[in-house]
C-alpha cells in the first residue's frame, strides 16, 4: 500500500473499532444525564438507573436534595452502591410498581421503549406524586434492529400519553429525543397544551 493511500485511510482493526464505538455510546450516555440535570430539583427518581453514573451526575446540581435510582437489575445495583452510593445518591433494586413514595422529578432516560405497558411512567408519576418528569427516547425507528425495544415514538405519542402534564422544553441529542414535562395545573383546558407546536 502507497504512502499516500495510507494517509488518506483510517487504519483501524475490528477490535479497535468495537472499543471505540462502546466509548463513543458511552460518553453519549453520560452528555445526556449531564445535559437533563439542570432540569431537576429535590428528591428525584432515576428509573432504569442501571450501573448508577446517571444517578451520581444528576446528585451534582445543587437543586437536588437527594437521588434514588431504581433498577431489577441485581448486577447494576450492587455495582451502583459500590461506586456511586454518596450522601445524596442511594440504590435500590426494585420493581419500578413497588415504589410509592413522594418525589418531586421523575427521570426515564431511553426506558419508556422497553416496556410493553405505556401507562407505567405517568402512573409511577401520579403514584409518587412528581410535578417534574424528564423523559427520553430514540426519536427515529429503532424496533427492527434493538429486539429490546418494543416501541417506536413520536413526540406526539409522548405527549399523548402524559396527558396530565404540559411539556414546557423539548431538544434532540443525536438520535434521541428529549420532553420535559411539568404537571398540568387543575384548571387547564384539556386541549390548550396538547400540541408540542403550540409551545413553539
Amino acid at each position: 500500500m502507497s504512502k499516500k493511500a495510507v494517509l488518506e485511510r483510517i487504519l483501524i482493526t475490528r477490535e479497535k473499532f468495537y472499543e471505540v464505538e462502546s466509548e463513543i455510546r458511552f460518553h453519549e450516555h453520560l452528555r445526556r444525564y449531564a445535559a437533563i440535570r439542570r432540569f431537576c430539583y429535590g428528591k428525584v427518581l432515576d428509573f432504569a438507573s442501571g450501573c448508577g453514573y446517571g444517578s451520581f451526575i444528576l446528585s451534582v446540581n445543587p437543586d437536588v436534595e437527594a437521588v434514588v435510582g431504581v433498577d431489577k437489575d441485581v448486577d447494576a445495583m450492587q455495582w451502583a452502591n459500590n461506586e456511586y452510593k454518596t450522601d445524596k445518591t442511594e440504590f435500590m433494586c426494585r420493581d419500578i410498581e413497588e415504589v410509592c413514595e413522594k418525589f418531586d422529578t421523575l427521570v426515564s432516560l431511553e426506558a419508556i421503549e422497553h416496556f410493553e405497558d405505556l401507562t407505567l411512567i405517568p402512573r409511577l408519576a401520579e403514584r409518587c406524586g412528581i410535578d417534574n418528569v424528564v423523559i427520553s427516547y430514540p426519536n427515529k425507528k429503532s424496533t427492527h434492529f434493538n429486539r429490546y425495544h418494543v416501541y417506536d415514538f413520536s413526540a406526539q405519542d409522548i405527549l399523548d400519553l402524559m396527558c396530565d402534564y404540559i411539556c414546557y422544553h423539548d431538544f434532540a441529542m443525536g438520535d434521541v429525543q428529549f420532553l420535559i414535562f411539568t404537571r398540568k395545573p387543575e384548571k387547564a383546558p384539556a386541549h390548550m397544551y396538547k400540541n408540542l407546536l403550540d409551545l413553539k
